[in-house]
């Protein structure tokens, strides 16, 4: 059989015809669709999701009949055409034109996933082909979002330059019409440059106040009530009270006198007539400190902890309190500072820490240091301009005031013009009855019992202020009896009863004292000192009952005497030894050591980066907690030992120590770096001019890989890419790339960048982490925002936790819910939720900024850990009952890191601590 000349088969007479017959294609009905493709403009919407981050391009042309959605390639999300597509369509069976559909499409709220049309978008595009290739390639950019309140950095001239220098590496930038060296309200001051000592621009500090309204005027009759001032001396403090609330006043005021004047007297009444909270916030004082005793680097840290920050060296100090709140601040007993152990401390702690201070526009300092001293003559050179209250001035005391005062004394009789206008010798006059007539020192002692005498020389001897109990401790005093009978005979210390601390005053005993008896024997003062230690059974010094300061005083004569090493490596000593005779036992050391060449110890280097924290703590086992974390690694048995005097219930693993500058981040590792930590070679740790990696098991440099160059700059966030290129984010928004040679581009860094540019709130924090479906990148804005963005599939989620900039954010995977992220900001908060969905859960608040966040899936549970700028850090386990721990390591931690089997690395701005927490909480965190 043939069919159009074409044999055909011959079918068989039972096989039913359609089986075999022709197939007819033929169109029978459709849903009506637009035109997908035109010639002429079009004209297109964007669409975005949240209102930040677009999705897509919705396109119409009516002459055509012509409509369509061209996805956002740069996130690439096939739901978002899906859903759009799907909307035309539905449209277009209505009857609508595709302008008509599109307008209707306006007020379309979208889905997580295909974002919705911003109407403020609408523009015309000359042909699809264009529109197509801005889809594929990206939206026409512009420069990085900035965060709220960013401004560019003034230039810097040379001359400006070559002041900063000299003074000291700050200069401030003031509006016109204010005095810089005078008092210039906060929002009359831009900021700060900071220079190095050869002039160069560290950076700029831009003032957060600056331009910002200034706070409303003092109601008088809202402020403190002011208490009585005894004495005579209500014309003296007048004039402080005047001198605080003087806009014209110079920013420092200098309370000099003799001994004995009344100095530390006349500031504890400006305390207590100030306090912080002072409705009248002119009349406030935020922080006092008695420099007695004290070094420069004891000091810094004891105001830092009462303005409510943490700070290592003066220069940290500054920098901290570069943010425009007024502060007034008072020191007292400055030539009293080094505690016999360092001569020079008043004119160093004037000179490096109190000068520097002075230069901050916003602060106002008060300072008391004896008529004549080093540490006045350091004062007056450092700012000349100062006020200036010398209390042996008579203007200062009225007359007939003291008078009554004086008769008010009781004692022997007292002739009140002789020793007008000093209350210190008028306490001692009344206490000396042959006194009238004579030198008033000399008759003191001659009248002194012998039993006192020796109770006296026991307190000349310690070198420092004491309590009653400390007192009654010391080799030669006497019993607690004598110790009171003497403490009769000496002026009453200006505290109450209870906190009172005694020593040999006013100055003229002490040197009359001192001209009368020979030298001091440290070497045997301190046998003498040690003998009055409790011991153990075993006849061991039983430190944990022991006064820290009669250990404070037994250091002190051991390192007159030349042999104290045996104290300052003994690591039960350092904990539960007065922290202020612990540190100017270390600087004394430290002085001589320098002067012979030597190096430091590493108990020294240990207890510089521990001070911070040790200085302020409560117990010897707080103080044991963070020196232990410090030296682990590096003189393992004392680390072992601190760790059993503190009973912590966490444990230092190693301590690193960066060689080329501080540190910035640490890192996770991706592409040439990739893994998580806990199975990763190599840890990547940034300093300022480096990226290093050291094994995370030993805390030593990774054998094999150079340290990687990195520029020098102020980022908000450092990352490791997907072909391991470092990429910063930098504080004003901007992102940069560092590719490794040979490398190509990077898709994490071209992502971050696009984000940055097309987004109308700046980003201040990222991170970015390896998922299931490939690299996701994590994203925190200064509106508070915080979202995932899947490098391969476009936009994720997101979410808005924060009150406020996102300072930090991490991504950790998990077993069950994939990645998680968790996120902190400047509002103190910190949060967590899932990329799949869900709301986030606020897992801890606190008064104070977060520096940095991490997690881990551990065995026993969800494992975070978040720092704060007060230098808190604090790790929970959410585990069926949470549990937490806090830990303070004596700077805040600018960057933290989370391994599964509970290892969490501290990153400090001078060293990295592994910390290890491998059991629950609860059980006390492990130590293996």
């Amino acid at each position: 059989m043939t069919r159009n000349g074409i044999e055909q088969p011959v079918s068989d007479p039972n096989t039913n015809p359609r089986l075999i017959a022709d197939l007819q294609f033929k169109l029978v009905s459709s849903l009506p669709r637009y035109n997908r493709t035109t010639d002429k403009p079009v004209e297109f919407y964007v669409t975005f999701y949240a209102d930040e981050y677009p999705t897509g391009l919705i396109w119409f042309c009516d002459e055509d009949d012509a409509a369509g959605y061209e996805w956002w390639q740069q996130l690439p999300n096939e739901n978002a055409a899906i859903f759009w597509n799907e909307k035309l369509l539905l449209a277009k069976t209505r009857g609508l034109t595709p302008s008509e559909a599109v307008r209707e499409l306006l007020s379309e709220p979208g889905t997580r996933l295909s974002g919705r049309i911003l109407p403020d978008t609408r523009a015309t595009a000359p042909s699809l082909s264009w529109l197509a290739e801005l889809a594929a390639h990206g939206m026409p950019v512009g420069d990085p979002a900035k965060p709220r309140g960013w401004r560019p950095d003034p230039p810097l001239s040379a001359e400006q330059a070559e002041a900063a220098r000299a003074a000291g590496g700050w200069l401030y930038q003031v509006d016109e019409g204010h005095d810089p060296a005078g008092r210039v309200p906060p929002h009359a001051v831009a900021g700060a440059w900071q220079t190095d000592t050869n002039g160069r621009v560290l950076r700029f500090w831009h003032n957060p106040a600056y331009q910002q309204a200034p706070p409303p005027g003092p109601q008088e009759n809202d402020a403190t009530a002011v208490p009585p001032l005894g004495a005579g001396r209500r014309p003296a403090g007048r004039a402080l009270l005047d001198w605080l609330t003087d806009p014209t006043a110079p920013r420092t005021c200098h309370v000099t006198g003799s001994s004995g004047s009344g100095r530390t007297h006349l500031l504890g009444w400006l305390t207590a007539a100030c306090p912080p909270d002072n409705p009248r916030t002119a009349r406030r004082v935020h922080a006092v400190l008695s420099a007695d005793g004290q070094t420069v680097r004891s000091a810094t840290w004891l105001l830092a902890a009462r303005l409510g920050v943490v700070a290592g060296t003066p220069e940290e100090l500054v920098e901290a309190l570069q943010d425009g709140i007024p502060r007034t601040l008072v020191v007292t007993d400055l030539d009293l500072a080094g505690g016999g152990l360092l001569a020079d401390a008043p004119e160093r702690i004037a000179a490096d820490l109190l000068a520097p201070l002075a230069r901050i526009p916003w602060l106002r300092l008060v300072v008391e240091c004896a008529s004549g001293s080093a540490a006045a003559a350091a004062l007056r050179a450092a700012d000349p301009r100062a006020a200036v209250l010398d209390l042996d001035d008579p203007r200062w005391t009225d007359r007939a005031r003291f008078t009554s005062w004086c008769a008010g004394l009781g004692g022997a009789p007292l002739d009140a013009d002789r020793v007008y206008p000093s209350p210190g010798l008028a306490h001692l006059a009344v206490r000396t009855p042959a006194g009238q007539n004579t030198e008033l020192a000399e008759a003191w002692w001659h009248e002194l019992p012998d039993g006192e005498r020796s109770a006296v020389k026991a307190l000349a001897d310690a070198g420092r202020p004491v309590t009653l109990a400390t007192w009654a401790a010391l080799p030669g005093a006497g019993d607690a009896d004598t110790v009171h009978r003497a403490a009769a005979r000496l002026l009453p210390p200006p505290a109450g009863e209870a906190h009172a601390l005694w020593r040999v005053a006013p100055r003229q005993l002490a040197d009359h004292l001192a001209a009368v008896r020979p030298p001091a024997d440290h070497a045997a003062l301190a046998r003498a000192t040690a003998a009055a230690v409790p011991l153990l059974d075993d006849g061991r010094p039983d430190l944990a009952q022991a006064d820290p300061a009669v250990l404070g005083i037994l250091l002190r004569h051991t390192v007159l005497a030349g042999f104290a090493d045996q104290l300052l490596t003994n690591p039960a000593v350092l904990v539960h030894t007065d922290p202020a005779a612990v540190t100017a036992a270390f600087d004394h050391t430290r002085a001589q050591a320098t002067a012979e060449g030597h190096t430091r110890t590493t108990f020294a280097e240990a207890w510089e980066l521990a001070g911070p924290a040790c200085a302020t703590a409560d117990t010897p086992a707080d103080r044991a907690a963070v020196l232990h974390a410090h030296l682990a690694g590096r003189h393992q048995q004392a680390a072992d030992t601190l760790a059993t005097i503190s009973g912590q219930r966490w444990r230092a693993r190693w301590s690193h120590r960066p060689t080329h500058g501080r540190i910035r981040n640490l890192v996770h590792g991706h592409g040439p770096y990739r893994g998580h930590l806990a199975y990763s070679e190599h840890l990547p740790v940034a300093t300022s001019a480096f990226l290093h990696f050291i094994d995370p098991q030993t805390g030593t440099p990774s054998p094999g890989l150079d340290p990687q160059r990195l520029p020098a700059s102020h980022q908000a966030a450092l990352l490791i890419a997907d072909n391991g290129t470092p990429v910063l984010l930098g504080q004003d928004g901007a992102v940069t790339a560092f590719p490794p040679a040979g490398t190509s581009g990077s898709r994490v860094a071209d992502l971050l960048d696009g984000i940055t540019r097309r987004t109308s709130d700046a980003l201040t924090a990222a991170a970015v982490a390896e998922g299931a479906d490939g690299y996701v990148l994590a994203i925190g804005e200064d509106n508070g925002d915080t979202s995932y963005i899947r490098t391969e599939g476009g936009l994720l989620s997101g979410k808005q936790p924060h009150r406020g900039p996102v300072t930090t954010v991490a991504l950790t995977p998990t077993t069950a819910d994939g990645l998680l992220q968790i996120s902190g900001g400047i509002d103190g908060t910190v949060w967590y939720w899932h990329h799949h969905g869900g709301e986030p859960t606020c897992i801890d608040a606190r008064p104070h900024t977060v520096t940095a966040v991490t997690a881990a899936d551990t065995s026993k549970g969800l494992l975070t850990a978040a720092a704060w700028s007060d230098g808190l850090v604090r790790l929970r386990l959410h585990s069926p009952t949470i549990e937490s721990v806090d830990l303070r390591l004596g700077s805040p931690a600018h960057s933290l890191a989370a391994t599964p089997d509970g290892q969490v690395y501290v990153g400090l701005p001078d060293a990295v601590i592994a910390v290890l927490t491998s059991v629950p909480l609860a059980d006390g965190l492990a130590v293996r």
